[in-house]
């Protein structure tokens, strides 16, 4: 009848050998399982793709065992013979092992001789799948039950479950023709048309199991942001403060974004916010986006130089306020620091005029306070005590190379009444003079070691240095603060 279900099971049967589903479904929950699970982090899909490999590996090794078991006969012959051929009775002659195995049984090629009832006996080949405990069944000059075609010459398999009354037959050959061989199928045509349609079907099924995260795969398998662009970064920190409005610590990465928030871990990327749940937060810490200039990211990683792809940039509130420090994440050595507006912190040289300039100018600037009672000069840290909120208080403004300026209050405070030095006053060409006088008495002295004083001794302000070498050998430096005069005296 056209509507049993035995038409429509052969129907599906035929579609899912046509489309090559036993082999494009576990193929695509692989691929899948790992766009999903392994790239995009998902972890339903990384269970998919295990399964997938799992039952890729089975149908490859059972596909193996099938191409194996037919030998030259096509798919197609071997199943209308299985199913539709005409039983006969054979005598295996000799036995030969193909080499194939799976588990313990030993796929084996027999040499038969075919007697159908009606026609002449035929020599030809067939192969089974035999285990070691069968084995008696198959020795040479055993009679078995095999299936054959007129429409698929040579093409012989054996009855799995023959009738008793074939079974119970006598055997009779007779006259022995000539050896029937399969046809041999058009190999390359027919294999490249099922790999092409496996490609195909298992492109499919990767695609239509990844549909439901479709927005991470194409936001960052296919056209991900660039985050060190001034947009992708804008839209993704969008993104991040819609889920909430304080921050803890932020990371802009080329590709993503990764952020601790109060009770939570947030993470961006192709245009999805992923949220894990975290500790307890840390509200001393925390900062609003619209405390930042994200926008001045892009040029700071610029600055920092290298391969933009090895950056990250790294946003958090610290003792000397909120700063992006760019990282390399291949040298941890390297960084660039800058404040919350994207003004990086100084890298000068403090023994140089025009690095001393700068780095006074913003001790100055940050300060607010034109004159010190002390400074302490180094080629790569500058303090400068300058005087603090209340009376016969003190502040030190601490610059080092590389680092935002740290504000702290003086843990030694001033004598009341302490004078204080105009530091305008203060010649930057001072600092190289007591340099060179340094080298010319003791060559080669490390200048790295060189600490230079500005303080009033009777009543006269200069910049002091000692520097003693290894033997004990020593002398002192002394300088007026507008470089006018430079004095040596050995200490030792």
């Amino acid at each position: 009848m056209l509507n049993s279900p035995e038409p429509r099971r052969a129907s599906a049967l035929r579609l899912i050998r046509f489309l090559r589903l036993v082999y494009a479904v576990p193929l695509g929950l692989a691929i899948a399982g790992v766009v999903g699970g392994f790239v995009l982090d998902y972890g339903w899909y990384i269970a998919a793709g295990s399964v997938g490999f799992s039952l890729a590996i089975m149908a490859l090794t059972l596909g193996s065992v099938a191409r194996s078991m037919r030998g030259n006969a096509s798919p197609q012959s071997m199943r209308f013979v299985q199913q539709h051929g005409d039983r006969a009775l054979a005598k295996i002659e000799r036995l030969k092992n193909t080499g194939a195995q799976v588990n313990d049984a030993y796929v084996t090629e027999l040499k038969l001789v075919v007697a159908p009832p009606d026609e002449t006996a035929y020599r030809a080949t067939a192969r089974e799948l035999i285990h070691p405990v069968r084995s008696a069944a198959y020795q040479p000059g055993t009679v078995v039950v095999v299936r054959h075609s007129p429409r698929y010459p040579g093409v012989v398999a054996v009855d799995a479950d023959p009738p008793r009354e074939w079974t119970q037959r006598p055997w009779q050959a007779g006259i022995i023709g000539e050896e029937r061989t399969p046809e041999p199928e058009a190999r390359l045509g027919n294999a490249v048309g099922r790999l092409a349609m496996t490609v195909v079907s298992t492109v499919v099924v990767a695609v239509a199991l990844l549909v439901p995260i479709r927005d991470d795969v194409l936001g960052q398998l296919i056209s991900p942001p660039d985050l060190f662009s001034a947009e992708d970064l804008r839209a993704g920190i969008a993104k991040l403060s819609a889920e909430s409005e304080r921050f803890e610590d932020l990371t802009v990465e080329p590709d993503q974004l990764r952020a601790t928030i109060p009770g939570a871990y947030l993470s961006y990327r192709g245009g999805t916010v992923k949220r894990d749940s975290s500790g307890a937060g840390k509200p001393d810490k925390q900062f609003a986006a619209n405390e930042v200039n994200f926008a001045a990211i892009p040029g700071l990683v610029a600055s920092f130089g290298g391969d933009p792809a090895d950056a990250r940039v790294s946003v958090r509130r610290e003792d000397v306020g909120i700063t992006m420090t760019v990282r390399s994440a291949n040298d941890g050595n390297r960084q660039l620091v800058a404040d919350a507006q994207g003004v990086p912190a100084l890298t000068a040289d403090a023994f140089t005029e025009n690095g001393f300039r700068q780095v006074a100018e913003s001790l100055t600037k940050l300060s607010g306070r034109p004159e010190a009672y002390e400074a302490i000069i180094r080629a790569d840290h500058v303090e400068f005590q300058v005087p603090g909120p209340g009376p016969g208080t003190s502040d030190d403004y601490d610059w080092y190379r590389g680092r935002l300026v740290e504000h702290r209050p003086s843990p030694i405070q001033p004598d009341p009444g302490a004078p204080l030095f105009a530091l305008s006053e203060l010649s930057p060409k001072a600092l190289p003079a007591i340099l060179a006088k340094v080298n010319e008495r003791m060559p080669g002295f490390p200048r790295d070691k060189v600490s230079l004083a500005l303080r009033q001794n009777d009543g006269t302000w200069s910049l002091t240095t000692s520097v003693q070498d290894e033997y004990g050998r020593g002398i002192e430096v002394t300088a007026s603060p507008d470089g006018s005069t430079v004095a040596v005296m050995p200490t030792r």
